[in-house]
């Protein structure tokens, strides 16, 4: 492939590799990629060769409320039905409570680790794999395998995406998701097969259907363990599930897929998969759209394949490659690739040097622009690109960078969210499994506690959800308050990066910084909104 020459790299670059690589950085660390070649600058974001060691949240770990509840099932059995009902619907709404909780725990670690400088190249790319292979927590309800298989991605990201694609046929997430779990030689289920060729590694029109119904053959009698205590029923939420390849329940019958006969199985199936000419164009294709934000041209995209095989599926250094290409530079690109909401939110965050929200209003804005992790629409992924902009997320998005810049006044910018629920996915209210066999209080009474006490929780959250002003000393000098037309650039800089903003705009930022020097933080803050809800932010 062609590379950047390091003549042609700059601090505008850097900056534009920081964003489009991770989640955008600060001026300060695209200088110091501008002092290595460009090469060296898209390595160092990158990082170790093997993926740190990253515990999840404490309460992905430890027994849940649904493990606990184990010893109280057949106890809760002996009750009447009136009785029983009325203890189940205290329970589900109980262990309701707590699976939110724990997957926002979940959510704040993984987003916390895409802010972090040092992880933020490989946390991207563990989100380009969250989207591609797609799995949700709407069936998948035990947020420990959704963990499990997000340390999958991130164990693979730079590694071999034959082995990648491996690991996620094997992984106990999808099977249940796709419905591989439960597929059997007398009736194999072809949900994972037809997902592998159509979405995850050859596009459609490159396979048959016939070629579906065989591969799902194949994968037959790869499923999961669960390992109940004696005596226990058996089910994903409450038991751990693990990989199980079970030769008693595998087709051993002779198959035909892609033109090839034998007794293929599903390693079989993914190593011919991945044979294919179309193969190597899928996944490059879409790594291209996702990081550069859009679809390559044909002598582009032929360098793009070319790079893959030389590095035989190897993902880092085709990473490398396709940072260095001069066409990943190209600054019409800017006007065409569209900022995710995890993009835009954490990028701004970083931009502003300020902390990201608390976990559980992090989740709620996400969800509210349409991308909530670990719950993709469908197993598609999202769409992206222009489909993350309508009327009402772009003023989401508007609204929500005012906070960001201008804080939130107390509660005051909160008050049209669920306060209460936000407050017990933050662990601010006391779960406890209701007593199995006490008759008082009935769910009637039960559920008006639970409202109370989510009522006063929303009042205690008041410190942990309230914004305060973003900090303006390490973004703007003495010396940049004296001119606007200069703080404007020095902004622009920050913000909007590899951008040529139009004359338009920056007399509309020029004005927002009006006033006599030297410039107020309030005149500042005022530009920042200015450029953070204009329509080029959301771009790059």
């Amino acid at each position: 492939m062609a590379s950047l020459p390091s003549s042609a790299w700059d601090k505008e670059k850097a900056a534009v590799l920081l964003q489009r690589a991770g989640f955008g950085g600060t001026p300060a660390e695209a200088e110091t990629l501008s002092r290595m070649s460009p090469r060296q600058a898209a390595d160092s974001l990158l990082g170790p060769a093997e993926a740190p060691k990253a515990d999840p949240p404490e309460s992905i770990l430890k027994p849940s409320l649904n493990d606990k509840l184990r010893t109280l099932r057949n106890r809760l059995n002996l009750l009447d039905p009136k009785t029983q009902e009325k203890k189940r619907q205290e329970i589900q709404r109980v262990l309701k409570a707590e699976q939110e909780k724990r997957l926002t725990d979940l959510r704040g670690w993984w987003l916390s680790r895409m802010a972090d400088p040092g992880t933020a190249a490989r946390e991207k790319m563990v989100l380009f794999l969250h989207g591609h292979f797609a799995t949700s927590e709407e069936k998948v309800r035990n947020p420990r395998l959704l963990w499990l298989q997000n340390r999958l991605f991130r164990e693979g990201a730079l590694g071999a995406w034959s082995d990648l694609v491996l690991g996620v046929a094997r992984d106990p997430a999808m099977l249940i998701y796709l419905d591989g779990a439960k597929s059997r030689p007398e009736q194999p289920n072809e949900n994972f097969a037809r997902e592998l060729f159509e979405l995850f590694t050859l596009g459609e029109g490159n396979y048959t259907e016939k070629d579906i119904q065989e591969a799902a053959r194949a994968f037959t009698g790869w499923s999961i363990r669960l390992r109940p205590k004696p005596g226990e029923a058996m089910d994903e939420e409450t038991h751990l599930p693990t990989f199980v390849n079970q030769p008693k329940w595998h087709d051993a019958k002779s198959k035909k897929i892609f033109g090839k006969i034998g007794n293929f199985d599903g390693t079989d199936v993914v190593r011919l998969t991945l044979e294919q000419p179309a193969a190597p164009r899928w996944v490059t294709g879409k790594l291209w759209r996702f990081y550069a934000g859009a679809v390559p041209d044909a002598g582009l995209h032929a360098e793009l394949v070319s790079a893959w095989q030389e590095n035989k599926g190897e993902i880092r250094p085709f990473l490398l490659a396709m940072w260095t290409h001069p066409a990943f530079y190209a600054p019409e690109l800017a006007r065409q690739r569209v900022k995710s909401p995890v993009e835009w939110l954490i990028g701004l965050c970083r931009q502003l040097e300020r902390p990201l929200p608390a976990p559980a209003l992090s989740s709620e804005i996400l969800a509210q622009l349409g991308q909530k992790l670990f719950a993709p629409p469908n197993v598609k992924g999202w769409d992206g690109g222009i489909t993350w902009i309508n009327t009402a997320s772009l003023q989401r998005r508007y609204d929500y960078a005012g906070w960001l810049v201008n804080g939130t006044r107390g509660m005051q910018a909160l008050a049209g969210l669920d306060l209460g629920r936000m407050a017990v996915q933050s662990g601010l209210v006391d779960l406890t499994i209701p007593d199995v066999e006490s008759t008082e209080p009935d769910a009637s009474a039960s559920k008006k506690a639970f409202a109370k006490n989510r009522r006063a929780a929303a009042l205690q959250a008041r410190e942990l959800f309230a914004l305060p002003p973003v900090p303006l000393e390490k973004m703007v000098s003495a010396e940049d308050r004296k001119d606007a037309a200069h703080l404007v650039s020095v902004l622009a800089g920050r913000l909007l990066p590899g951008e040529a903003v139009p004359d338009e705009l920056l007399g509309r930022f020029r004005k927002a910084a009006s006033g006599q020097p030297p410039l107020t933080d309030a005149a500042i803050r005022q530009t920042l909104l200015a450029m953070v809800q204009s329509p080029v932010y959301q771009l790059g």
